[in-house]
């Protein structure tokens, strides 16, 4: 449990020595099983894209993570080998804690202060019936091959999975189709880019759900913000939002997205 007094380092770089000798907890990947390839499952992602289309919200949920895992692809192993790259992932990946079990634990997230990333990441999860467990447990079920992973990728496939909610928040975009369009074309810079990314995009705009403009405006802010795979959020959730972002180079969303919004874009400011 994190702990409310638990404050974030004054830098989300870290202090970690690249000159100092290999940290013995850090895993060496060319010790570990490969990773699994995962060619397209067209007929299985053909159907996933139906229920989505029929719109019932028992299945939508399964029925995205399905689609990501249908079309299958390199995209975590990539984002693993580049968060080991940088110094402050290298020390995410060695302490390897539970974020999907933080984000999880509302009563912890209630308990932090008012504004704080946690509070607002619960406001924004409460409001629209999420819950981290739920979301993990969806993944594992949708996966061909998440049991054949080794503890390490697990991890960090738990870890991708939550990182989804927390970048709404951060970035400010609702759980509706113009948010979730937006985050998807916020994520894209990011390395998230799933061959299902440019299904989702291409169905939200021919829905009118966003516009190319919003879309490119989306896509910029996540090009200037830093590399947030590699970001320590079970650090940084109990500080001010506005702090976070501003050190994660997230503009606020009114002034990153200027002139007439759609109404369902952005995450309302009284739902905090």
């Amino acid at each position: 449990m994190l702990s409310t007094q638990q404050r974030a380092p004054s830098s989300v770089t870290g202090t970690f020595d690249p000159r100092s000798a290999p940290d013995p907890s850090l895993p060496d990947l060319s010790k570990l099983p490969p990773a699994p390839r995962r060619p397209v499952q067209w007929r299985r992602a053909w159907k996933q894209v139906e229920l989505i289309w029929e719109g019932r919200p028992e299945n939508l949920l399964d029925a995205a993570y399905a689609i990501k895992d249908a079309l299958g692809g390199p995209t975590d192993e990539r984002l693993l080998r580049r968060v080991l790259d940088e110094s402050v992932g290298r020390r995410v990946v060695a302490r390897r804690a539970a974020l999907p079990a933080l984000l999880a634990d509302h009563a912890s997230l209630g308990a932090m202060p008012e504004g704080s990333l946690g509070r607002e990441y619960l406001a924004f999860a409460v409001r629209h019936g999420l819950n981290a467990a739920k979301l993990v447990d969806s993944e594992h079920r949708m996966s061909r091959d998440f049991g054949h992973l080794d503890p390490l990728r697990q991890w960090f496939s738990d870890r991708l999975t939550v990182l989804h909610d927390l970048w709404h928040v951060l970035a400010g975009y609702d759980a509706t189709p113009p948010g979730e369009s937006a985050i998807i074309c916020f994520s894209i810079p990011q390395g998230l880019r799933y061959r299902p990314m440019p299904v989702f995009v291409v169905m939200l705009l021919l829905a009118r759900h966003l516009t190319p403009l919003r879309a490119f405006e989306a896509f910029r802010r996540g090009r200037r913000a830093v590399f947030l795979s590699a970001q320590p959020f079970e650090e940084l959730l109990t500080e001010p939002l506005d702090l976070v972002r501003r050190r994660l180079g997230i503009g606020p969303p009114r002034r990153d997205h200027p002139g007439r919004l759609p109404e369902a874009l952005l995450i309302p400011e009284s739902a905090s």
